[in-house]
């Protein structure tokens, strides 16, 4: 089912704001390996809530299925270093009771 966008989210979309483009990222899968570890920018929360919103709305499939548990926990065992803790937290928490 697929879920409509606030206009303040459309307008991130339209614009491909470091928001989306963040999101997108992280649905794809999409990080500079080369990146330093000390200068890294991780994910937050807020960029999974965005990613988990466009993939409802049917605007960006991405490589990870956000609504599948395997598939999250495959994700944060592959790139665990790319997530802040809340990150995490918001990755795992529609699978918690």
């Amino acid at each position: 089912m697929t879920t409509l966008l606030n206009p303040q989210a459309m307008q991130r979309v339209l614009t491909h704001s470091e928001e989306y483009r963040r999101a997108v990222g992280l649905l794809n899968e999409n990080w500079d390996p080369e990146d330093q570890p000390i200068y890294r920018n991780v994910l937050e929360a807020a960029d999974v809530h965005f990613a988990r919103q466009l993939q409802m709305a049917g605007l960006v499939g991405g490589t990870t299925d956000l609504g599948d548990y395997r598939a999250v926990n495959q994700l944060i065992m592959r790139h665990d270093q790319w997530f802040s803790t809340g990150a995490r937290q918001a990755l795992l928490a529609s699978f918690q009771d």
